[in-house]
């Protein structure tokens, strides 16, 4: 079993921190204050750091300091077009596999997520919307595919984020895309799975240019 070290943790804490932009585009940041925001070490912050940088999600100019990325939209469809091809192969694959077990497992997921609606909680609606695709990879062997995807795809997720708190979640869309994919991956219609992937992970393709209007600073020129 994989340790989650310190590092690991405080990594994960200040990805999600810039993806929900608790630390926003163009922040200027620094480590003292990260210490005592987040209550660790030096050595966790600096290595943190380092992959994030790594990630183009921060980066520093030289007698200036270190700052939060802006969304780059380059890379961001390029993610998503990586996710669409990876994830019609994965859920026509689910169909092949999903049994009654796996079916109540994505169900329950599906439940907890009209919860989190219900509680107007956007940041835990957008963590059950990735746990749901998540169990899907998992269910056909390909948890470590769904990791690749989640380290190449936080550009595409900081612009996911802004599309859900501004768009998405004045009605229960997401939720509604979940339920009708996976009536269609029990029922084993190959070509509505791969139809509906595509419709989903393309959602923000309508209201693109009014977010980026919208949060211009937010975007890299």
């Amino acid at each position: 079993m994989q340790t989650i070290t310190l590092q690991d943790q405080t990594y994960e804490v200040l990805r999600e921190m810039i993806i929900k932009l608790d630390l926003y585009p163009g922040q200027k940041i620094s480590e003292s204050h990260l210490i005592e925001l987040l209550k660790v070490g030096r050595t966790p912050i600096r290595e943190s750091l380092k992959q994030l940088k790594k990630q183009n999600l921060i980066f520093t100019f030289p007698q200036s300091g270190t700052y939060v990325s802006r969304i780059d939209m380059s890379r961001a469809l390029q993610a998503r077009f990586i996710r669409e091809c990876v994830e019609k192969e994965v859920m026509t694959e689910l169909c092949g596999v999903m049994d009654e077990k796996s079916e109540k497992v994505l169900w329950k997921i599906l439940d907890r997520q009209r919860e989190t609606f219900k509680d107007n909680n956007v940041s835990d609606y957008f963590d059950v919307d990735n746990e749901f695709h998540k169990k899907c990879y998992e269910l056909v062997g390909k948890a470590q595919v769904w990791q690749w995807i989640k380290e190449a795809s936080v550009h595409l997720d900081r612009f996911r984020w802004l599309h859900l708190k501004d768009i998405t979640f004045d009605y229960n869309q997401i939720v509604d895309e979940h339920e009708g994919l996976l009536k269609a991956v029990k029922s084993k219609q190959v070509d509505e799975v791969k139809t509906l992937v595509t419709a989903h992970i393309n959602l923000m393709d309508e209201a693109q240019g009014e977010i980026i209007e919208k949060y211009s600073d937010f975007f890299s020129k």
